[in-house]
């Protein structure tokens, strides 16, 4: 699945516009009948309070967040390192700094439904739906680590794009504190994963239909026959 760099139109059209909020092509005004699921609550999704629920996320041995997860340039959708982004969502794109204290490099992999948890009021959280494999180096000076809580000079910044789970929040913004959350055990959510396990996301409409079927179910009574059929087509 492809990365994706699209979010500066969003931003760019919401200049002067005040509270930017998640966007997307939503269901409202069309003629799509709604999900034939319950209204659940879920915490930490839509606009249900609470953390997120799911497994928790755990690292190789050796490697830890060094520092605070931060948000990437909202115009360029930058770490300041240069490297293109992994994943394909475009609200919640972070930059993950790592720390490799091993000695030797370590192969890191990012699952299909990691949550990235805003760490701040009014930002949204994220949903990662590709699975992400990096290989960290060994850190310099792998016994240090970021000065006085800040940003690891040393670390390995992994960029993560991922998807809004809270429509009426905001994107991140250039240096939104965020944190890693669990892997969702969201039902729902694990069912729309499944059904883009072998999809491509190449564009920003495709984007757009994951975006919406995500919105489906954390808003809204779950998947419309209209978020199966356009996934089915990607």
């Amino acid at each position: 699945m492809a990365h994706a760099a699209w979010k500066w139109l969003v931003v760019a059209v919401g200049v002067g516009a005040g509270v930017l909020a998640c966007s997307g092509d939503d269901d409202e005004g069309t003629d799509d009948p709604p999900g034939t699921g319950e209204n659940e609550v879920r915490p930490g999704l839509g606009d249900d309070p609470g953390e997120p629920r799911g497994t928790p996320f755990t690292l190789p041995a050796g490697v830890t967040v060094s520092g605070t997860v931060f948000g990437a340039d909202d115009l360029s959708s930058d770490c300041g390192n240069g490297v293109p982004g992994n994943g394909s969502g475009e609200y919640v794109q972070v930059c993950v700094p790592l720390r490799n204290s091993t000695g030797a490099p370590v192969q890191v992999v990012f699952p299909p439904g990691l949550v990235i948890v805003s760490a701040s009021e009014g930002f949204q959280n994220g949903l990662l739906v590709e699975r992400v494999v990096v290989t960290v180096p060994p850190t310099d000076n792998g016994s240090g680590g970021p000065p006085d809580g800040g940003t690891d000079p040393e670390a390995e910044v992994v960029p993560l794009f991922t998807y809004c789970l809270n429509e009426s929040q905001n994107p991140n913004e250039r240096g939104t504190p965020y944190r890693i959350g669990p892997v969702t055990s969201d039902a729902a959510l694990q069912e729309l994963l499944g059904l883009l396990a072998d999809k491509r996301i190449d564009s920003e409409d495709d984007a757009d239909v994951v975006q919406d079927a995500i919105y489906s179910i954390t808003e809204g009574k779950g998947l419309t026959a209209s978020d199966r059929d356009d996934i089915d087509d990607l």
